[in-house]
């Protein structure tokens, strides 16, 4: 049996074959190593949702402006098979971290009516998501561009069907940034901007995902349909659940809650 051990020599051709061996072994090791481990960290990356915020182009938009349960302009968006109208509520917010209240008492008092007489144009900011879709004024009160009588009554109606109390296990978002103008939108990295938006009256909203990724998307009220904005912002970016009545307002989802009843999972 022979004790002589390997060593490799700069200038012959090949190296011994126990060599050889060990650092072929060596480098698919490294290689299956090195791939394992880069599917570690992309499976755990947050997936950026596909939003779209259509940043410098300005699209207007008619319908009736209502102020309750939060702002919102409620629009003919086409026909359905039988040939009736097909409506579409767009959530609406001020440019940069603001809610449309302001905006829109200005556009009132330049109208002197009631919002619920007439058929009001406005010019802004698209951004939308997942059937999700709001308006930046991004013009604030200049974004008013005219208004006409509201004779389409159908305009007035709304479909509000009560779902009951709910527990929901999800995330509280700013809706302006997480459907499209800032990606991430949700998460630790948004914690901070989440808070100054929905401290400036954006609309704080509950995202609920299921195991496969698809999400509903809830507006959160206090339980008397109070705004809620210093109540909720301690709990914004964080995994939660939070208890209260739902109910839908046509295409959206409300959920009516006391802020003692908002509690961290983990």
């Amino acid at each position: 049996m022979s004790d002589k051990k390997e060593f490799y020599i700069g200038y012959l051709p090949k190296a011994p074959k126990g060599i050889s061996r060990f650092t072929a072994v060596a480098i698919l090791m490294f290689f299956l190593l090195l791939v394992a481990s880069a599917y570690v960290v992309v499976s755990n990356q947050t997936t950026i949702n596909n939003g779209s915020f259509e940043y410098g182009e300005l699209t207007e938009v008619e319908g009736l402006i209502y102020m309750g349960p939060q702002p919102f302009i409620k629009v003919i968006d086409g026909k359905d098979i039988n040939g009736e109208p097909v409506f579409k509520n767009i959530l609406l917010i001020n440019f940069g971290k603001f809610g449309a209240t302001s905006s829109l008492e200005k556009i009132k008092s330049k109208i002197a009516l009631t919002f619920d007489r007439v058929y009001v144009k406005l010019r802004g900011t698209l951004i939308y998501h997942n059937g999700v879709t709001l308006l930046e004024l991004t013009e604030n009160e200049n974004s008013y561009i005219s208004y006409r009588p509201l004779v389409d009554k159908s305009l007035y109606s709304k479909d509000i069907r009560k779902l009951g109390s709910q527990t929901l296990t999800g995330e509280i978002i700013d809706p302006k940034c997480y459907f499209g103008s800032m990606k991430p939108g949700e998460g630790k990295p948004h914690k901070s901007c989440a808070g100054l938006c929905i401290s400036g009256g954006i609309p704080p909203m509950y995202v609920v995902k299921n195991d496969q990724g698809l999400a509903d998307y809830y507006l959160i009220m206090g339980e008397n349909g109070e705004r809620l904005k210093d109540e909720v912002i301690p709990y914004v970016s964080d995994v939660t659940t939070l208890s209260g009545k739902v109910e839908t307002l046509d295409e959206w989802k409300v959920v009516y809650v006391n802020p003692a009843n908002i509690k961290r999972t983990k």
